[in-house]
């Protein structure tokens, strides 16, 4: 069986055999009594760091420090990056542009409520329904600059498309709280510009529409807001004798002078009414020809040069028909009508002192003038006396 040989002690000198006495529990003899309190037993000699390990440390630690350094300049500019993109008022300037292109105008009038001008307007065609269906609206826009100012406002350039033309504009934002907690906020202080134009509309007319769609058109003189388009105001619905024309178009431009804009439909009579008016002229004057009077009441017919107690069998027939040159009037209103150059044979008995002779005459109609009355579907004419 091997034996271990002598090892080195904590000096490093080499161990004598122990000298001779009593073996204590089978160990060496100790060359030096143990210090008090301790077991005797060997100490063991410290252990110094391992180099590469300090190296790996080293290198570890400066790794996390780069790190840190990196997150924080990515932090600066990942913050700076979504202020001037995700949260910066150019985003809010393109959504309520883009709604305008869309033709969602109610979403773009939530985002930039009018201002002071709103109880001035009547927002009647300030609808979806109304503007989506009118043509030439706004077709396109760019922002060409964005600058943030240090009173918590905003100004966006735009160039803002309509058709062929491009205009410059500017859209004024201000800070409006915050958003993911680090963000500014920010809303529209007002739309991108005020168009509005007068509406001029008769009591009588009925079912005024723009663009096919009915509106109540306000009744205070207030002018309509409107924004950049052509729209089609539709004439409202008259009467058998009663008309308001055609429709009407009116262009609104981005640069459009609202003072100078402005649509309405005046009453009108229609061929319907002309003719009407002939009609009761001509049952006029055949109730006058009918008459057995010198004079009748209203009549053109008349002998009023003569006393009517020296004629009788008074016999009228017409020679020639009278006409109208125009017929024109505001149906609003009792309105003057005319006819002209009429002819009249009179066959009648004339006293002559004791006797009765027969007469024959003519009456030349120059001028019959009437009055015409339009209320709703009737037509009236009162003629002079």
């Amino acid at each position: 069986m091997d034996s271990h040989g002598p090892v080195a002690d904590a000096q490093g000198y080499q161990g004598a055999p122990p000298p001779p006495g009593p073996d204590v529990q089978g160990q060496w003899p100790q060359a030096v009594p143990p210090p008090p309190g301790g077991d005797g037993t060997r100490p063991r000699a410290s252990k110094q760091p391992d180099p590469k390990k300090r190296k790996r440390l080293i290198i570890a630690g400066s790794v996390a420090a780069g790190l840190l350094v990196i997150l924080g300049v990515g932090g600066f500019f990942g913050y700076k990056h979504l202020s001037e993109t995700t949260y910066s008022p150019r985003v809010q300037a393109e959504e309520y542009l883009q709604a305008l292109v869309d033709g969602d105008v109610e979403r773009a009038m939530e985002m930039a409520p009018a201002g002071d001008e709103k109880d001035e307007l009547d927002y009647s065609l300030m609808t979806n329904e109304i503007y989506s269906k009118a043509t030439d609206r706004i077709s396109g826009f760019e922002v060409t600059n964005v600058e943030v100012n240090d009173d918590g406002t905003a100004d966006v350039s735009v160039d803002v498309k309509q058709g062929d033309d491009t205009e410059s504009m500017q859209l004024k934002l201000s800070e409006n709280g915050t958003e993911a907690v680090l963000f500014k906020k920010w809303k529209m202080d007002a739309p991108l510009g005020s168009w509005s134009l007068n509406y001029t509309l008769d009591p009588d007319a009925s079912e005024p529409a723009v663009n096919g769609v009915g509106i109540e058109v306000p009744g205070d003189g207030r002018k309509l807001a409107v924004l950049p388009g052509e729209y089609t105001f539709n004439a409202p619905t008259g009467t058998k004798f009663v008309s308001y024309g055609e429709d009407e178009k009116m262009s609104v431009r981005l640069n459009g002078q609202e003072a100078l804009m402005g649509v309405g439909f005046t009453p009108e009579i229609t061929d319907a009414a002309r003719e009407e008016i002939k009609a009761q002229t001509a049952a006029h004057i055949e109730k006058c020809v009918a008459s057995t009077e010198l004079i009748p009441k209203g009549c053109p017919n008349q002998m009023d040069d003569q006393d009517p107690k020296n004629f009788r069998n008074i016999k009228w027939t017409m020679t020639k028909a009278p006409r109208y040159d125009t017929i024109e009037g505001d149906p609003a209103g009792p309105f003057r009508v005319e006819s002209v150059d009429g002819e009249f044979a009179l066959d009648c008995e004339m006293k002559q002192g004791d006797s009765w002779e027969r007469q024959k005459g003519t009456v030349e109609l120059y001028s019959l003038p009437a009055e015409v009355y339009i209320l709703g579907e009737e037509l009236t004419i009162l003629f002079a006396e």
